[in-house]
């Protein structure tokens, strides 16, 4: 099970490019060693395609043995590893948040270190490349024997899903078929324009709710290019907040394992701590970058983390979307009832996030600023910049790591105390 994600973004041909991808394959090749295997995958982009080649070529170069996916989700990835006995995947795919950007993210049961110098092998050690594809059977095959396959087809779902083209013959729809759900899909892009964000953006998610509603749909589902991210949709066509489907998770999944422990990232929720307290288990909360190392050294029974990403530790330790739609449905068919009546069971506290443009250099120097403001008692959190917890009230601040701002999270269960926080947070930080 891969404990850490090194997550590497930047501008294709600018930041990212064919020599820096090949540089960097040489030494995640370096640290795993000649003659071991890593898989490689990428999402269906023309500039994912070309990254990857480079990146292949690099880890060849450095002796390592490449096992190649082609396109392929990265919990398909992740889950298809161990039939090559490989502890390492790399994933290569657009970037969420920018369209000029491409995200290398490498899954590994260690933290490899990337500033070495990249050293190349002689000739003749120069690593193998094998294109596979039996991958994909092995990872429908392992979710259907993970779900309760009866119950789903005694209850014969209608669903609503958007998602970007993957390969020739997408999983989840044919997983959702053989659990005898009826699926409509709409939304799928081709990925050739500039414009197109491959993260769930609000039309998207704006047309499966009016189809979901307008066909008697039990439930809409929105998935991501990668299949690590996930929107839920009730048939009311209410989009289901992910806090709260984290506290649907965590709460079920407490009920199979008393006593367990749940991991969030430090986003989380008071309503999710409510959950987990108030079932007898343990809410571990850390960094966003550590959610999967935690979840692996904490046996925990189920983990997740904003924005929509799901972890079950009894199927494998990865964000996979598509193993968390078929949990979900399992939940309402098992307790025979509706998407929307599971949510209105989790408390929901006025909540907001933001981001705010912040110099590299004054990052440090506001997070001094809240931990001054904030110095006394045992509400302050630094794990993952600085989070606050104040009565029925917390502010998070993250500075990111790429890009020239912070991000904030604040959240409460009075909205005029939320309105005021937001106010005073944001006079603080620009005027740092």
């Amino acid at each position: 099970m891969a404990k850490y994600v090194q997550n590497i973004r930047g501008i294709v041909n600018t930041e990212i490019t064919n020599k820096f991808a090949s540089h960097l394959g040489t030494i995640v090749g370096n640290f795993i060693g000649p003659g071991k295997p890593v898989v490689v995958g990428r999402d269906f982009n023309v500039t994912s395609q070309m990254i990857k080649r480079s990146l292949t070529t690099g880890l060849m170069a450095a002796g390592t043995d490449v096992v190649d996916f082609g396109i392929a989700p990265i919990p398909v990835i992740h889950y298809g590893k161990d039939f090559y006995n490989a502890t390492t995947t790399i994933s290569i795919s657009k970037s969420h948040l920018r369209p000029e950007d491409v995200d290398i993210k490498i899954f590994s049961d260690h933290e490899i270190p990337l500033e070495s110098h990249p050293k190349q092998v002689p000739w003749n050690q120069i690593g193998a490349l094998q294109y596979v594809y039996e991958y994909r059977d092995i990872y429908v095959r392992a979710i259907l024997k993970q779900a309760a396959s009866d119950i789903l087809k005694n209850k014969g779902f209608l669903v609503v899903l958007d998602k970007t083209k993957d390969v020739d013959k997408p999983f989840t729809p044919q997983i959702l078929e053989k659990i005898g759900c009826e699926t409509v899909q709409i939304g799928s892009m081709d990925g050739e324009s500039a414009g197109d964000f491959p993260q769930p953006s609000p039309k998207r998610i704006s047309l499966v709710s009016e189809l979901t509603t307008s066909i008697g749909a039990d439930m809409g589902i929105v998935l991501d290019n990668d299949c690590d991210r996930v929107v839920f949709i009730d048939h009311e066509g209410n989009i289901i907040r992910e806090q709260t489907v984290l506290g649907i998770f965590a709460k079920y999944a407490l009920q199979d394992n008393p006593g367990g422990n749940i991991v969030s990232s430090i986003v989380a929720s008071q309503s999710l701590e409510e959950i987990v307290t108030d079932a007898g288990g343990q809410l571990i909360k850390t960094s966003v970058n550590n959610v999967l190392n935690e979840i692996e050294s904490n046996n925990a029974v189920f983990g997740g983390d904003e924005p929509g990403m799901y972890v079950f530790p009894e199927f494998q330790t990865c964000f996979d979307a598509i193993y968390a739609v078929v949990k979900m449905l399992e939940i309402l068919a098992k307790e025979d009832t509706t998407l929307s009546k599971l949510a209105g069971n989790v408390k929901e506290y006025n909540r907001t996030g933001f981001t705010i443009e912040c110099e590299h250099e004054k990052k440090d120097e506001v997070i001094e600023t809240f931990m001054d403001k904030f110095e006394s008692g045992d509400n302050i959190n630094t794990i993952d910049g600085i989070r606050v917890d104040l009565e029925e009230s917390f502010i998070l601040i993250r500075p990111s790591r790429f890009e020239p701002l912070v991000r904030v999270y604040i959240e409460s269960k009075s909205a005029s105390k939320l309105q005021e926080l937001t106010e005073n947070v944001k006079k603080i930080i620009e005027n740092v």
